[in-house]
């Protein structure tokens, strides 16, 4: 027999798949574990146990998901989505009417639509996209009010226009409320509320504006750059083309000129241009006409002359609603299907798409159709607009990169073929990070210049297992840890310290101690300094409440700080002060306490959330801080050790006989071998009073291990009290056969 010590020196390449278990050629074994959970991979290389969840409310009946709204970065807002229901949260707090009452705005989607709400922020605006709904838009009308309302488009956006000849409308006015008549059943009741355009059949009948054209009546109609005006005065006119489009103007000085001759100019009158638009209000039920609302002046000419030249709105309960909407090249961009509808520059709410002369212009609306066979689920902007479906990643682009992003300068080009999931991406840093098909595989989209193409790495190809159920919802938190954060169909978060220049590959799970999480947001702090974890929490009792992950415990931290239990609270108690009330949250519960810095137990609080601690472990002298929660358990198990160099250790019999933690600031853990009993690996030292707390350790520790022969030689790591835990390495000592 001989003795083999190993040393892991860093545990970040995460929870590791079983089938790496043989791959002790590969770099990321080294520094992989067998198992983490609520233990958090860092970037430097230690495991730092995570903090526990403190209760915020209880969430509205129904509550399925969590988003955010920034208005800036000291005014985020949580939002909790039910049934037709949202609810706000900022500052740790929940907004309400009065005490007790929640501050509500009502929305039309259900709680199971409100995770496919595509969200777009924009100053005090966030515009909202639903395949089953008209786009919206939710406004902060102040620090604790909002409204929604359907987006008021103008303009449009409309369909391809007709072009069948033999399917014609006339109208019965061209201003007000007006009735449309169709030769074909051309409308459904699905067009109620939408756009509907009309176009003139020709301009035939209406004579050219011309300069110094004499005899000009009033009444006279001229059309000029493409609109028709209506003489208001007589004379001749003068040399200033009509181009106005709203009232009257003159189109020349109505004076005589140098020779005596006139006076030239006669004021115009702006009637409409070449089409117009309306709003249909009803539809008849055989089709064939809709009443309408007049909302850009109409031809005179559509009264009398037939014309197929019209077009209905691209959104509609018949056409379909936008399902994505992000805001890219100065334009709100939507994804209906196959389309890619975008406002005009600058002006987010109007889809004019020609001028009133009817030419295109570069900084107007356009529509462009991808060519792919599965729709658009969702978009992230870069220095291209990258877009998922369901079968491959599109790249969106101006063509000519010199000039901006328009309807005669823009491409799609395919850049990977992996396929998407309606999971919305996130963007950290330089890169975005999608959901593949079938959810397992989460993939991170960065520019390779070298290829000029995105490329899409596999963030999880060493541990597919970590995403088992799916995964529904990706958040990030940048402060102070950097962490890709996913909420997993089962309840479990996944946990990633994404920090692309270290390559850092592991994750890790968090396993909430007393439900399953729905939901999860990072959002701002009051401060604006940190990023907090907000989740949404089914307990087990079925009742569902919003929580917020506590702030991540510094090294020299008090240890009457710490916050490492779920759905808990933290009160400033009296001196002496052993009866608490108020934690309904926790009926019924066995309950973990840390009070002024030393651990409770044995303690269960009653039906009306009260409940008792002994006078014994309290201060009598002072005031003190106590945190009550549910116990979770923080676990890490080794992979089976490896000697860089000289023989192997895999399939020997050894035995794990003794074991050095190097920690920091850490209490309350165990050690021992994976199937065998676990060890306190912290006593109390002789020197330290009987009646204060354990202190938190930083330092050496080591310990021999209760353990028997196998072929494994793990290691099994537990935090198991309300206290912070952080291994930075483990040193094992193991017997091995020969």
């Amino acid at each position: 027999m001989t003795l083999a010590r190993p040393i892991a020196t860093s545990f970040n390449g995460g929870e590791l798949s079983p089938r790496m278990g043989g791959r002790v050629d590969t770099a990321i074994y080294q520094v992989g574990l067998a198992e983490a959970e609520n233990f958090v991979p860092t970037v430097e290389g230690a495991l730092v146990k995570r903090p526990g969840f403190e209760t915020i409310r209880a969430a509205r009946d129904g509550a399925a998901w969590l988003t955010n709204f920034r208005f800036n970065l000291t005014q985020d807002y949580v939002l909790e989505w039910s049934d037709q229901k949202i609810r706000f949260y900022t500052n740790g707090e929940r907004i309400e009417t009065s005490p007790g009452n929640a501050y509500e705005v009502a929305v039309p989607y259900s709680a199971a639509e409100a995770r496919s709400v595509s969200c777009q922020q924009s100053f005090d605006r966030l515009y909202l996209n639903h395949p089953n709904y008209p786009p919206a838009r939710l406004t902060r009308t102040s620090a604790t009010t909002f409204t929604y309302e359907v987006l008021p488009l103008v303009n449009g956006p409309f369909a391809d226009a007709n072009i069948d000849a033999g399917r014609t409308v006339t109208v019965s006015g061209t201003t007000g409320a007006i009735v449309i008549t169709a030769s074909a059943p051309i409308f459904q009741p699905g067009h109620v509320g939408a756009p509907f355009r009309l176009e003139a059949a020709d301009f035939s009948t209406i004579p050219a504006w011309e300069a110094q054209t004499k005899d000009i009546t009033v009444g006279l109609k001229r059309r000029s750059e493409g609109k028709v005006y209506v003489a208001a005065s007589g004379g001749t006119t003068g040399t200033v083309v009509p181009i106005h489009t709203a009232g009257t103007e003159w189109d020349g000085q109505n004076l005589k000129d140098a020779n005596d001759k006139g006076p030239f100019g006669v004021q115009w009158t702006y009637l409409h241009d070449r089409f117009g638009m309306v709003r249909i209000d009803s539809v008849a039920a055989d089709g064939m006409s809709a009443g309408a609302t007049v909302t850009r002046p109409i031809p005179d000419s559509l009264k009398t002359v037939p014309s197929f030249r019209w077009a209905h709105g691209a959104f509609s309960a018949a056409a379909g609603w936008p399902s994505v909407v992000i805001a890219w090249a100065s334009r709100l961009c939507h994804f209906k299907g196959f389309e890619l509808v975008a406002s005009v520059v600058g002006d987010y709410l109007n889809h004019q798409a020609y001028t009133s002369s009817g030419v295109t212009a570069a900084d107007l609306a356009f529509r462009r159709t991808l060519s792919t066979e599965d729709p658009v689920l969702w978009a992230m902007g870069d220095r291209r607009l990258i877009v998922g479906t369901a079968s491959r990643e599109i790249a969106v682009g101006a063509i000519n990169q010199a000039q901006a992003v328009s309807g005669d300068n823009i491409e799609a080009v395919p850049q990977s073929f992996y396929g998407s999931e309606r999971v919305f991406p996130i963007q950290i840093g330089t890169t975005g990070v999608f959901v593949q098909r079938g959810k397992r595989k989460l993939r991170q989209a960065e520019y390779d210049f070298a290829r000029d193409r995105y490329q899409s790495a596999n963030m999880t190809v060493w541990c597919r297992h970590i995403t088992k159920g799916g995964i529904v919802q990706l958040t990030f938190q940048k402060e102070p840890e950097e962490l890709m954060i996913g909420v997993r169909a089962d309840g479990q978060l996944v946990v990633h310290p994404h920090a692309p220049e270290q390559e850092i590959k592991g994750f890790s799970r968090i396993r909430h101690g007393g439900g399953k999480i729905l939901s999860a947001v990072a959002c701002a702090s009051a401060s604006g300094d940190q990023d907090e974890l907000w989740v949404l929490v089914q307990r087990t009792d079925g009742t569902r409440w919003v929580e917020r992950m506590a702030v991540w415990h510094e090294d020299d931290d008090p240890i009457e700080d710490a916050f490492y239990v779920d759905s808990g609270l933290t009160v400033i108690a009296a001196a002496g002060q052993t009866r608490f009330t108020g934690a309904v949250q926790l009926k019924g519960q066995a309950v973990a306490i840390l009070a002024a810095g030393g651990i409770v137990t044995g303690v269960t609080v009653a039906a009306d959330g009260s409940f008792d601690v002994p006078a014994s472990v309290v201060p009598a002298d002072r005031a003190y801080r106590m945190t009550v929660g549910l116990p979770y358990v923080a676990r890490a198990v080794t992979l089976r050790p490896e000697l860089r160099g000289g023989d192997t250790q895999q399939g020997k019999r050894q035995r794990l006989v003794r074991m050095v933690l190097r920690l920091i600031a850490t209490a309350a853990i165990r050690i021992g071998a994976a199937g065998g009993k676990l060890d306190n690996l912290i006593d109390r030292a002789s020197s330290e009073h009987m009646d204060a707390p354990v202190p938190l350790f930083t330092g050496d520790t080591e310990r021999s291990v209760s353990g028997g022969w196998d072929r494994n030689g793990q290691a099994v790591f537990e935090s198991y009290g309300p206290l912070p835990a952080t291994i930075v390495a483990a040193m094992p000592t193991l017997t091995v056969t020969q």
